[in-house]
């Protein structure tokens, strides 16, 4: 399966199987959060390849 996943200040938007299933959501985190976990739940599943990329401002600077 492949996912992408965008993770922006306050929303998380998933695409599956190049949008046929697509999840999006708003999230709230602290100022500390800095990290992202990939994780399997109820089930077993093994992560082939990572890829990460800054997104830049539509806002600017």
């Amino acid at each position: 399966m492949k996912i992408h996943v965008f993770v922006d200040r306050s929303s998380v938007e998933v695409f599956g199987n190049d949008g046929d299933v697509v999840i999006t959501d708003q999230i709230f985190p602290s100022f500390q959060s800095q990290g992202l976990e990939v994780y399997a739940k109820g089930g077993d599943a093994r992560l082939v390849s990572l890829d990460v990329w800054t997104l830049n401002s539509i806002l600017g600077k």
